[in-house]
């Protein structure tokens, strides 16, 4: 039987992450992050435009090992985080460094999630060339889309670099902020300023722009 892209991303990225984490152990270079700087600045920018009370619920896809939870602490953030993940070792190590916490071994391409989050976030999952298309990130991106009460944030490296690598997933703004407005949302923010080669898109629900404006009429 013919594999889906999905399944075949997965397989790959599964051995890919596999590799990393027998090679460097719990560090931020088993996600293939450079360094713990580089990837604390990534998730400053995929945060800094939510609202990250305690009232907050968010869902962290592509969790790794749990690192954002740490980052979000550091803010001051008591909502509720949930992790995700589609590689086994990779949770295990999350579970162990944050045993309260609630981290799940899914996909969430394959599997129906019920339970709906104020925010879905994903950083880096992208990064990695594991031949997947530009219609299967958006599609990612929409099931995110249908995972949040509020808003989605993910990060991509932009197509706008001196130079490409082989092992990397380069993905264009312009046709990622283009398909975000035209199937998703109206409101929708792309930051392509503050990291050299890499961007942020926040997408946020219509419903909430709708409501706000129909309060202003209201008044």
């Amino acid at each position: 039987m013919k594999k889906s892209p999905n399944e075949k991303f997965v397989k790959e990225n599964i051995k890919i992450y596999d590799k990393a984490i027998k090679k460097f152990g719990l560090s931020s270079s088993s996600v293939l992050w450079d360094d713990q700087q580089s990837q604390y600045f990534r998730f400053c920018e995929l945060v800094k435009h939510l609202d990250l009370s305690s009232k907050k619920s968010i869902l962290d896809v592509g969790c790794g090992n749990g690192e954002l939870y740490k980052f979000l602490n550091f803010l001051g953030f008591r909502g509720t985080y949930v992790g995700s993940d589609i590689n086994a070792n990779l949770i295990k190590q999350a579970k162990k460094r944050f045993p309260a916490v609630e981290f799940h071994l899914v996909d969430i391409m394959e599997k129906k999630i019920a339970r709906k989050f104020d925010y879905a976030l994903m950083s880096g999952l992208f990064n990695v060339n594991v031949n997947q298309s530009l219609e299967w990130t958006q599609k990612f991106v929409k099931k995110m889309f249908s995972l949040s009460r509020e808003a989605i944030a993910f990060n991509a490296i932009s197509t706008y670099v001196n130079y490409k690598q082989d092992e990397m997933f380069y993905l264009s703004p312009e046709e990622m902020f283009a398909y975000c407005v035209k199937n998703l949302s109206p409101r929708v923010t792309l930051l392509h300023h503050n990291l050299p080669y890499n961007y942020t898109i926040i997408v946020y629900k219509n419903s909430t722009w709708t409501s706000a404006n129909r309060k202003a009429k209201d008044k």
